[in-house]
């Protein structure tokens, strides 16, 4: 079956701004229509950012992006395109409610021809979101009220109700099997509405969607679109918006990636990755398939980084252009600096090193300058021994103390937080993913600031993405090769006083470490203190963390009990840093899962289950076998 159709994907950046929303969508839809084009579609939720939290709850807020559909309905009549696009709908009877008694209201996508708003084959006004998500930064139950619940409340099928829209183009009648985001991720639900809309007799299916960007999301979103193609010989367009939203705790961004495919599940027409644009495909023509250009990992964690970043400073009141950064000479600040003087520009960053004593060696301090002098950006240092003396005496805190050291991590905030205020700037934190899993850091000192870039990296991420800045974005050393070989360490003692080093094996640029690839096991697959047991009794683990073959026996020394004792420490310090990952930064959201509103966690005692016990117990009486690689 040929589609003689042209259909335009818009693929836009979402302000707060409905009314502006919408006229810029009118604008794309006037050009494409003046070429010829037959059908526009917009994005999932392209009125209001998705991420508004509790806006949804604010009526007149919803009033506002009511009326900006209204407003597209409106000007419609003088554009020759069928309009689709996403939006709040609400009913003709506003007194409905949602379950929580407030108003009721819809994710909905709109059809509209010539002022006119098309109903389905149901005689629903619009479409409507089948498949809320609720899990990870989904919160679309809370808000929304879906087809399902729908169909209940009049006693109907939800598949009675999944119809496709009927639309006239040159006398001729297409059937548009409309759908939003989840959707087309149906292979964990009873309902396949892809398919319902197939058998209804959709001619295209047409997806809006609002999805966030993460690892190899544009891959696997293809191979669930190829399946749905090969199981309806329907083609398919995916329609998604790019920039950065946030929930209050995570920066989300979008790439966009907007795509068309034919009925075999081929790629005919893409859009680029965080450029707003709009992409025509002319589904009457044969396109010969195309493929999308491979990106590096490491490359596409730091354009994600880029945008949520950008999606941050437009968050900040107006006039606050600078940054202030606390640059020790170690890895996360010095790509803190590096990563900011790209972005804002070396003459709005400045940075600030607060050495204390003899604590921090002449090498760090040297490289910290260093690092600022290649990058042009300002760098002062700033004593903090007074602060940390005069705190040590209030407080009665003795040297040598994890409190005496605590004291020196929160004195540095002073001179940082002071700077900020003084300079209309804000100010980072610098800690990583790896270190907020464990708590390696104190609450009122280097976990503070605005606006914590590198909070969804670990440790090992810090160094690809040095690496990356020297080689690509500069095209030349910024940050110091010393400060990348660098073994980690927190110079809060005195040289020859006690452990300076982290307690953690990280891993480097070119190889993963155990404990960074155990955050990643914990958090991202939900894998607890039982699985890392199993995984080292036969022999798998290892591989199950792509550590290099002999890396455990290494760092553990062959000891089994060393590994025991070290796996309880580290869920140990897990459980008890809750209360400051609670308290966090706001981080860019860049893996499977983030702290903040996508990892949900509560304070509490940690729990240990009985298969944790059985397993501690068998590997004591086992007498703490080495690691043995199967």
């Amino acid at each position: 079956m040929t589609l003689d159709l042209k259909i335009a994907m818009v693929q836009m950046e979402i302000t707060n701004e409905p009314k502006e929303n919408a006229e810029r969508f009118l604008e794309y839809a006037r050009a494409a229509a003046t070429e010829g084009t037959d059908i526009v579609v917009g994005s999932e939720m392209m009125l209001a950012p998705y991420f508004r939290g509790d806006s949804y709850e604010d009526v007149e807020f919803v009033q506002d992006v009511w009326s900006s559909v209204q407003a597209i309905i409106s000007a419609s009549r003088t554009i020759d395109a069928v309009l689709i696009f996403g939006g709040i709908g609400l009913d003709e009877d506003e007194t409905e409610k949602n379950e929580d008694g407030r108003l009721r209201k819809y994710n909905a996508a709109f059809v509209v021809h010539k002022g006119e708003l098309i109903a389905n084959h149901a005689d629903l006004p619009f479409a409507i979101k089948t498949l809320l998500p609720d899990y990870r930064i989904f919160d679309d139950n809370r808000y929304f009220y879906s087809l399902r619940k729908v169909a209940e409340e009049n006693s109907l099928t939800t598949e009675s109700l999944l119809k496709p829209f009927p639309v006239t183009i040159r006398g001729r009648v297409y059937q548009l099997g409309v759908m939003l985001c989840e959707d087309m991720w149906d292979m964990d639900y009873s309902l396949k509405p892809a398919q319902v809309l197939h058998t209804h007799g959709a001619e295209v299916l047409i997806n809006l969607s609002c999805s966030n960007w993460s690892w190899q999301k544009n891959e696997k979103r293809d191979r669930v679109i190829k399946d749905i193609c090969r199981q309806t010989n329907l083609p398919f367009v995916y329609v998604n918006n790019v920039g950065c939203q946030n929930n209050g705790k995570n920066f989300i961004t979008f790439d966009g990636a907007s795509t068309a495919y034919n009925a075999q599940g081929e790629i005919i027409a893409l859009c680029d990755s965080y450029q707003e644009q709009i992409a025509v495909v002319d589904m009457g023509l044969p396109a010969p398939p195309l493929t999308r250009k491979p990106i590096d990992d490491t490359e596409q964690m730091f354009l994600a980084i880029v945008e949520g970043t950008r999606g941050f400073l437009k968050t900040l009141p107006s006039g606050m252009k600078k940054v202030v950064i606390g640059v020790s000479g170690g890895i996360d600040s010095a790509l803190s600096v590096a990563f900011f003087a790209h972005v804002l520009g070396p003459e709005n960053v400045i940075a600030i090193n607060m050495p204390y004593k003899n604590f921090n060696s002449a090498e760090t301090r040297n490289d910290a300058k260093t690092l600022c002098e290649r990058l042009g950006v300002k760098y002062y240092t700033r004593a903090i021994d007074k602060i940390v003396q005069q705190a040590s005496i209030l407080a009665q805190i003795l040297p040598n103390t994890n409190q005496q050291k605590n004291v020196q991590a929160i004195a540095r905030m002073i001179p940082l937080s002071t700077a900020a205020a003084q300079e209309n700037a804000f100010f980072t934190c610098n800690a990583n993913w790896t270190e907020a899993f464990f708590g390696y850091g104190t609450l009122n000192g280097d976990l503070r600031g605005h606006f914590a870039p590198w909070g969804n990296c670990l440790k090992q991420d810090i160094y690809r993405l040095a690496v990356y800045m020297n080689d690509v974005v500069f095209g030349r050393e910024v940050i110091p090769r010393s400060i990348i070989d660098r073994v980690p360490m927190d110079e809060l003692v005195a040289q020859g006083a006690g452990s300076r080093g982290d307690p953690f094996d990280y891993g480097t640029a070119l190889e993963n470490g155990y404990h960074d690839q155990m955050v990643r096991a914990v958090i991202e697959f939900r894998h607890g203190p039982e699985w890392f047991i199993e995984q080292y009794q036969n022999g798998t683990l290892e591989t199950a963390l792509r550590l290099s073959p002999g890396r455990l026996n290494t760092y553990f020394e062959s000891d089994g009990k060393k590994f025991l004792d070290d796996l309880e420490r580290c869920f140990a310090l897990h459980e008890a840093a809750v209360f400051k990952r609670v308290q966090s930064v706001p981080n860019v959201l860049v893996g499977k899962r983030s702290f903040g509103w996508d990892y949900r966690e509560s304070i509490g005692v940690r729990y240990k289950t009985r298969r944790y016990k059985e397993l501690v117990e068998k590997f004591t009486n086992d007498g703490f076998p080495a690691y043995q690689a199967a």
